[in-house]
């Protein structure tokens, strides 16, 4: 589509066509980059005996076994959520003073860690990788919707925010069940790669219609000519019947999901994200970012808008004003 409306632009304006390459995506960092590292704390055999009869003890046997220390990250924060729990519980049944002591470290330092957990449980998965990448092409012309992903993104932040609050008992199904969707969404990707490709082609197309503006005029006098005419029924019927549609849903729908994800990379009372990883944040998921994604298509949509008012109003025929 958008290759034909740069053919097509270059054709009824007499100009070349001049077609530039796309620069390379910035990717997700990999997986080490993204994985934040949660200090570890160490129950030794007497203290794990010196806890018989608490639920923790349990918990704790958990996670000491061979398919405790592979955990993939979704369970290692229901661990730790649970390992909180059970040992706020146990303080009330213990008399040892020094056991009291050392398990109240341990739940403190937990309870500090326990957003670097939630952003493991998010941030290092196959489910964000797939969500984010650019393999599987650009958002389709017949796009609708979103409403799956924003919904997804907007349960996540609430569990995000009763984990920073420390709401032990919230519920984790939710995160694996928004998760799962997004092993077949790729929405994005397909965003972030929709993006790329309409501010390069409407960069192009703003060249050649400012070449255009540059040489003999479309009009002389605002007296329409056929092919003015010819320039409006292309305006009308191919930029806003096919392009700006278009423009609008990949807008519209990065305007809904991008932010979500921008607020989703932050780790409340840390700053441990590598210099990878919040490079590709502000470049791709904020949207506020001079250089960014976002900020990048914004300009190239206002420049390409100026540049058709500029070359219709040589005509008088620019949108809401009435032709001569």
């Amino acid at each position: 589509m958008m290759d034909e409306y740069l053919v097509r632009l270059a054709r009824v304006l007499d100009q070349p066509v001049s077609t530039s390459k796309l620069p390379a995506l910035t990717k997700l960092p990999d997986k080490k980059q993204r994985m934040l590292d949660v200090p570890q704390i160490d129950v030794n055999m007497l203290e794990f005996l010196s806890l018989y009869g608490c639920e923790l003890q349990v918990v704790v046997a958990e996670r000491n076994s061979i398919l405790g220390r592979v955990m993939l990250p979704i369970n290692r924060l229901r661990y730790e959520m649970k390992f909180i729990h059970s040992a706020k519980l146990c303080l009330n049944t213990l008399d040892d003073e020094q056991t009291r002591d050392i398990l109240k470290q341990a739940i403190a330092q937990k309870s500090v860690t326990l957003p670097l957990v939630f952003w493991n449980a998010v941030w290092s998965t196959e489910e964000i990788t797939e969500l984010m990448t650019y393999s599987k092409g650009y958002l389709p012309t017949d796009t609708s919707s979103n409403h799956s992903t924003t919904t997804g993104l907007q349960k996540l932040l609430k569990i995000k925010q009763q984990i920073d609050n420390q709401h032990l008992d919230t519920d984790l199904q939710q995160l694996g069940k928004i998760q799962q969707q997004w092993l077949y969404s790729h929405h994005a990707g397909k965003l972030l790669k929709s993006a790329q490709l309409l501010t390069a082609r409407l960069n192009d197309a703003t060249q050649i219609i400012e070449a255009r503006l540059a040489g003999k005029a479309l009009c002389y006098q605002q007296r329409v000519t056929p092919q003015a005419e010819i320039v409006r029924h292309f305006f009308f019927n191919i930029y806003i019947g096919k392009v700006q549609p278009y423009l609008a849903a990949v807008t519209q729908q990065s305007d809904e999901i991008f932010p979500l994800l921008n607020r989703l990379a932050h780790v409340k009372g840390h700053n441990t994200v590598s210099d990878e990883f919040n490079a590709y944040r502000q470049e791709n998921l904020d949207p506020d970012t001079t250089t960014g994604v976002w900020q990048q298509l914004h300009q190239a949509v206002e420049r390409h808008t100026q540049s058709w008012q500029r070359l219709l109003e040589q005509c008088g025929m620019r949108p809401g004003v009435e032709s001569k």
